[in-house]
């Protein structure tokens, strides 16, 4: 027997019952997905709307597809069966979302548990993964990023189990089936996959690589992939296209190597750092961790990845329930040999006490706008963009703001034009969000559908429209002259709390001087 399985062992006798883990883990997670769901029926009893990417997911879920520009097939997916079950609204389409935050929270009390970890280690993980404010917001709102964190951790969860004997290798199917989801989920999963390959083989772990079962979970991984695939070649690798884009624009914040560690404190709530990073710790340097060191390489070298190619601060947080987890087993362990019991869960309420003054008010819908700012700066929140547009509050938030009244702009100037006009007129608008917005309300007002060049609209097309009449929204009427024989301008668009670059004018453009068919590839907008 091995050193590996022997330390692997004296965990697995540690650390009690997973049925005992599992209800405790049920209770955190039952209480996060109620937590996300009366924060949001409440906000919107405060003016908190649809955030701006629900809007296109929406859309999306309309016209799903095995890919789009911007993102694999399953956010689209989970969007129309929100809204199929759960109805149009700003908390029913969320409902998958909740529940994926409230099975992060869970998972990660079970890595603390597979680690080695007893109730108070559980407890702990999980109110560290609970009160991070980069979780409280990404599960608030429809989105990729809410799933992510489970699909990785869920395959983690298999791996370690597969790692110390307790699951036999036929269960990298389920490694298999998870990984592959996961990048239909985001692509940045490739990359966590990448960096996981790289920690086996750099630690004594590699020998769960020479597996037939191994061949086995990857082929699982290309069958789930390869419909995704299958449509990226087909148009021609369009999501490269964006990150290409992208990558050589001024659209996202680009952080030095100091800033971007100090933006992973900053996100999982500066008084958990001490947890995370002595979950890191110890699994790179404690010899009852030797058979979990693996983890610690694929953070490290995931870490790197991203600093590397500047991608966004919050790309690594996906990685860190485990962290959490293997944080909370080395802190019972420390306390342990004098039998102290208060300071785990001393821990635990010091970190309950600031999600409830803090992470709760600043990340979710519960304050109303015009008092968010002087509470956040109480505790000096986190004014780091990660795009380089301004808002009046972060832009999770404002981006919740205006979109119902930007449709009912376009309605009444719509209902305002001769019948005559109206049967020949339509709408275009700069962005998914704007475009989006028009067209999950358009059924409320009336509206005809609203075309865009921006991301996954190009592919939809120009809707037959030949630009003899159309209302847009834009910033200056010179904008359309060299386009348009006429340029009306129907006024200001504007509302409370508004992203800074949504306040516009409605124009009506009458007479393109070349249709939409003919111009089309032009109007290609991936940004």
């Amino acid at each position: 027997m091995t050193t590996t399985t022997i330390n692997a062992s004296a965990e697995i006798a540690s650390r009690g019952s997973l049925r005992s883990a599992a209800i405790l883990a049920g209770g955190f997670a039952l209480f996060t997905l109620a937590l996300h769901v009366i924060c949001s029926i409440y906000g919107s009893r405060l003016g908190y709307g649809f955030f701006r990417d629900e809007l296109y997911f929406l859309v999306c879920g309309h016209h799903l597809d095995w890919g789009y520009v911007d993102q694999p097939p399953l956010v689209a997916l989970q969007a129309r069966i929100s809204e199929t079950l759960f109805g149009l609204s700003p908390t029913g389409i969320r409902i998958l979302s909740f529940a994926a935050g409230a099975v992060k929270v869970g998972l990660t009390g079970l890595l603390a548990w597979q680690l080695g970890g007893r109730r108070r280690a559980q407890a702990l993980a999980m109110m560290a993964a609970l009160a991070a404010p980069v979780f409280l917001v990404a599960d608030n709102y429809l989105s990729m990023n809410s799933w992510e964190p489970c699909f990785w951790m869920g395959s983690l969860l298999v791996l370690l189990r597969i790692a110390e004997g307790s699951l036999s290798p036929r269960w990298w199917l389920l490694f298999g089936l998870l990984a592959g989801l996961g990048i239909e989920n985001k692509d940045s999963t490739v990359f966590f996959l990448v960096a996981l390959l790289l920690g086996l083989l750099a630690t004594s772990q590699r020998r769960l690589l020479w597996s037939g079962w191994v061949a086995a979970g990857i082929a699982v991984i290309f069958l789930v992939v390869l419909p995704n695939f299958w449509w990226q070649w087909q148009h021609h690798w369009p999501t490269y296209e964006l990150l290409n884009n992208i990558a050589h624009s001024d659209k996202n914040t680009k952080l030095p190597p100091l800033a971007f560690l100090l933006q992973q404190a900053n996100m999982l709530l500066i008084f958990s750092a001490p947890l995370w990073i002595g979950g890191l710790v110890w699994l790179a340097l404690a010899r009852h961790a030797k058979a979990w060191r693996f983890v610690a390489v694929t953070y490290l070298v995931f870490l790197a990845m991203m600093m590397a190619m500047h991608a966004k601060d919050y790309y690594v947080a996906p990685m860190y329930p485990v962290l959490f987890a293997a944080g909370a087993v080395a802190f019972v362990q420390v306390t342990r040999p004098n039998r102290w019991r208060w300071p785990a869960y001393a821990y635990s309420a010091i970190l309950a006490i600031f999600m409830v003054v803090a992470t709760i008010p600043i990340g979710l819908t519960v304050l109303p706008p015009q008092h968010y700012s002087a509470w956040a700066a109480h505790f000096g929140a986190n004014k780091t963009r990660t795009e380089k547009f301004s808002s009046p509050l972060p832009q999770y938030l404002s981006d919740r703001f205006g979109w119902e009244e930007m449709a009912q702009g376009f309605a009444a100037r719509y209902n305002a034009l001769p019948l005559e006009d109206r049967a020949k007129t339509g709408i275009f608008c700069g962005n998914y969000g704007e475009a989006s917005a028009v067209n999950v309300f358009a059924s409320k007002y009336g509206l005809p559908v609203a075309i865009s060049g921006h991301q996954n609209y190009f592919y939809w097309g120009w809707h037959g429209y030949t630009g003899e009449s159309m209302l847009t929204l834009g910033d200056n009427r010179e904008d359309y002259l060299k386009s348009y024989e006429e340029v009306i301008d129907l006024g200001a668009f504007d509302a409370p709390w508004i992203m800074d670059h949504e306040h516009h004018h409605y124009f009506l453009l009458k007479h393109r001087k070349k249709s939409y068919a003919a111009e089309w590839p032009e109007f290609k907008y991936w940004y």
